[in-house]
C-alpha cells in the first residue's frame, strides 16, 4: 500500500470533520503499551532456523511490550457515532540471538508506526460512555538487524483492520485497542495475532 493511496481518505476525512456544523472536534493523545505477540514458541522457531543455517546452537531472547503512545482529531458525525483519525508510535521491539558453532551475535530491533482511521460507536453521554471502535490502519515497520559483520536495514508496509472498546469520563478514557499486521513474522516483533495495547487518552475539545 503507497502512502500517496492514503492521501484521499484521509482529505475526505478531514473535509467530514470540518463541514459538520453540529460537531464539537477534538485533539486526543496520550501513552500506550503495545503487547508484540510473540511467544516462547516463536522464539524457540526462530533458534531452530538459525542452527538449520549451520549453527551448532541458538538462544534467542526478545521483549514482549514496549511503550508508545497515540495522537489524533476526531468528531461526531451522529449523535453515537465519532470519527476519528491520528498517528500511532508501537514502541521499539528487540530480538537477541547468540549462536555458537561458529559463533556470532545478532540483534534485531523493530520500530513501527500507524496512521489509523475509525469509527467509534459510543453507548451512553458524549463524555461519560462506554464505545466500541473499528476501522484500518496504514503501517509502517522498519527493522535494523544487526552483526559483526555489519547491519541490515529492512521495512515493510501494509494497510490492515484495527479494532479497540474502551470507556470516556470527563476528558478521559482508557481503552483496548487491537492491530493487524499482514506479512509480518515474529522475528520483526509481530506475532500471528498483530500488535495489542492498552491506553490512556486525554481529549481536548475545540
Amino acid at each position: 500500500m503507497n502512502l500517496n493511496k492514503l492521501f484521499p481518505i484521509l482529505i475526505a476525512f478531514i473535509l467530514v470533520i470540518s463541514t459538520n456544523s453540529k460537531a464539537e472536534s477534538y485533539l486526543y493523545g496520550g501513552p500506550k503499551i503495545f503487547y508484540y505477540d510473540v511467544t516462547n514458541e516463536d522464539l524457540q522457531s526462530t533458534a531452530n532456523d538459525l542452527v538449520a543455517l549451520g549453527f551448532s546452537s541458538a538462544k534467542v531472547t526478545a521483549n514482549t511490550a514496549g511503550i508508545g503512545f497515540d495522537i489524533g482529531i476526531g468528531g461526531p458525525i451522529s449523535e453515537n457515532v465519532d470519527l476519528e483519525g491520528g498517528f500511532v508510535y508501537m514502541g521499539e521491539f528487540e530480538l537477541k540471538a547468540t549462536m555458537t558453532g561458529p559463533s556470532e551475535k545478532l540483534t534485531a530491533t523493530s520500530n513501527a508506526y500507524s496512521f489509523p482511521i475509525g469509527v467509534k460507536y459510543k453507548i451512553g453521554e458524549s463524555d461519560s460512555n462506554v464505545y466500541v471502535k473499528g476501522g484500518l490502519h496504514y503501517w509502517r515497520q522498519v527493522t535494523d538487524i544487526s552483526t559483526s559483520l555489519g547491519t541490515v536495514d529492512m521495512w515493510g508496509t501494509g494497510f490492515d483492520p484495527m479494532i479497540g472498546i474502551g470507556g470516556q469520563i470527563g476528558n478521559l478514557t482508557v481503552h483496548y485497542e487491537h492491530y493487524s499486521f499482514s506479512g509480518v513474522g515474529a522475528g520483526a516483533g509481530v506475532g500471528e495475532g498483530g500488535i495489542s495495547s492498552l491506553g490512556l487518552t486525554w481529549i481536548s475539545k475545540f
